[in-house]
């Protein structure tokens, strides 16, 4: 039994006779006749009871007819939702960020999306950069809003940039720099509070390295796991951080962020994707991202 055999019946069952069922289907009348006595023959009896003017139901005819309408139903939404799958318009989207890389851009991205493609279902999760590289490769999230890949992920996933964020110093409101744009060579004397290395190597090489081209090496008083601590521990006192400029979305009243003279070091800000899932879904996200990227770029000060 093909689906068209259910067509063939269905028509003929609604039309009353053959010749209006041909005319329809624009098939011929002898192929209808033949596909539907195929058809009886499968079910083991008659479904129509053929009148010379007219063609009527048997009971088990009726019967069937409930049930054909429902098989082609349901094999018509089985194309329109693969086709609309095909397109992007409907699926699933898993999206990997973090807060202070993610700022104000990112909820107006993730609201522009769901206004053009409802059908979507998001799921956001705010996890670690170095977190989201696994988490793209196995599949957890389509796109990481993450920073640039590095060794071995360069090779196993795709990115591109959308900003760079410059590093800044946070400081508690009441210290004597707060509200200047303060000289690398000026903090000498500070104490700083630091990430792990671990946490993220090419912030902290990169501290050192500005500290060291401005004739110092900075006296490291705490080391945090991550951006919230550092901040609470600036504020209260514990010393200063050098932070992206991002981490201001994290920050209390209580802390002030200067700009760095010269301001020469940033932290460059990705979108990735795994090219090995980068479905209809994965590629029109990417492509509303690319849309905004300027506005993106204009908003973090590049």
């Amino acid at each position: 039994m093909e689906l068209r055999h259910l067509r063939y019946f269905c028509a003929v069952a609604e039309q009353g006779t053959f010749s209006k069922a041909s005319r329809i289907l624009h098939v011929s009348q002898s192929a209808i006749s033949e596909q539907i006595a195929d058809l009886e023959r499968e079910m083991g009896g008659p479904l129509l009871d053929r009148q010379p003017r007219q063609t009527r139901l048997t009971p088990h005819g009726a019967l069937f007819l409930v049930e054909a309408r429902k098989t082609l139903l349901a094999a018509e939404r089985a194309i329109d939702v693969t086709r609309r799958s095909m397109h992007g318009q409907i699926g699933t989207l898993a999206i990997g960020f973090f807060l202070w890389g993610a700022g104000d851009f990112f909820s107006r991205i993730i609201r522009d999306y769901r206004e053009l493609h409802p059908d979507v279902r998001l799921s956001l999760f705010e996890m670690h950069a170095n977190v989201q590289m696994d988490a793209l490769i196995s599949g957890k999230i389509d796109v990481g809003f993450t920073r640039p890949l590095e060794p071995p992920f360069d090779r196993l996933l795709c990115a591109e940039l959308l900003y760079r964020d410059p590093i800044v110093v946070a400081l508690p409101r009441s210290h004597p720099l707060a509200g200047k744009t303060i000289p690398v060579a000026a903090l000498a004397e500070e104490r700083f509070v630091m990430l792990e290395r671990e946490q993220n190597p090419t912030i902290f090489d990169s501290i050192l390295a500005l500290c060291s081209g401005a004739g110092f090496s900075p006296e490291i008083a705490h080391r945090s796991l991550g951006w919230p601590s550092i901040l609470t521990l600036v504020e209260s006192g514990e010393g200063i951080a050098l932070v992206p400029s991002g981490v201001r979305y994290l920050a209390t009243s209580g802390l002030v962020f200067s700009e760095l003279e010269p301001q020469d070091t940033h932290v460059g800000i990705s979108i990735a994707w795994n090219p090995e899932r980068e479905s209809p879904i994965v590629q029109q996200f990417l492509d509303l991202v690319r849309e905004n990227k300027d506005q993106i770029q204009t908003r973090r000060n590049i």
